[in-house]
């Protein structure tokens, strides 16, 4: 327990980030000691970057990220007994769900009007999984425990009438994301030449962000600005988008590097 609590205060670089991290042991503690399924609430890129981190550390193993689809970017830790190897995508101890919202066709839409109205509700962000917008309206990811409360009480955003249902993960409306290429040269491969050109950063604006933890390559943290990329990384810069290594074209006469990027919009 000693060893634990000083990779909490180690990790955590917050009062906040600290509890969170100690709760999550708290789940992982209460699954293998009582032989039921257990799980956190939605964890955004950070926290489940310090979170993959301690439990790395401390040596679970028995758990899984859940977001509702492959690449979702919040999600969920499952930690499984040891009877259970896996969850049944039917399971009721999955501990999401999915609702979606369809809006009349004139109608228009964004993730701040869902966002917006759900916190209306006094509901917390940490309920709430991604929202993925789409011609119909919108597909939701949250809490099993909240679906019932958003089916009663869910019906506007915007000022605009929703109606509600619940579906299966599986049927989920994952929306093609819009993407702008990017080619350019770079003297290098590293992380802080590579996110300068994604973001439009003069390089030391993106080393500084990299540093200070706001840089994500494949959905984890990466403090270091010299990580060489290759092609099919995905970059995430908090605040500023996302984007990934579409190809590596080779050498320029200058004897740059010649790249291809993919910027999701």
């Amino acid at each position: 327990m000693k060893q634990r609590a000083e990779l909490v205060k180690k990790l955590g670089q917050s009062a906040e980030e600290r509890m969170l991290l100690t709760r999550i042991l708290e789940k992982a503690e209460t699954c293998r000691e009582k032989c039921y399924v257990t799980s956190t609430r939605f964890l955004d890129l950070r926290e489940a970057a310090l979170a993959e981190q301690i439990l790395h550390q401390t040596g679970e193993r028995r758990w899984r990220f859940l977001g509702g689809y492959p690449d979702a970017e919040r999600r969920v830790i499952v930690f499984l007994p040891d009877y259970l190897d896996e969850l049944d995508p039917d399971s009721e101890d999955i501990p999401i769900t999915a609702i979606r919202c369809t809006k009349s066709k004139a109608d228009t839409l964004t993730h701040r009007d869902y966002l917006g109205s759900l916190m209306g509700l006094q509901i917390k962000r940490d309920c709430i999984g991604d929202i993925l917008i789409g011609d119909h309206g919108a597909d939701i990811v949250v809490l099993r425990e909240i679906a019932p409360f958003l089916l009663m009480n869910y019906g506007k955003a915007g000022r605009k009438h929703l109606s509600t249902e619940e579906i299966a993960l599986s049927d989920l409306i994952v929306p093609v994301p819009k993407v702008t290429y990017i080619r350019d040269t770079v003297a290098s491969l590293r992380l802080d030449a590579v996110c300068a050109s994604l973001f439009r950063l003069p390089r030391a604006k993106a080393s500084e962000a990299i540093k200070s933890g706001r840089v994500f390559l494949n959905q984890r943290p990466c403090i270091q600005p010299d990580r060489d990329v290759k092609e099919g990384d995905k970059i995430t810069l908090r605040g500023m988008g996302r984007g990934e290594v579409d190809e590596i074209l080779g050498e320029s006469r200058k004897k740059r590097i010649v790249i291809s990027l993919k910027k999701f919009v």
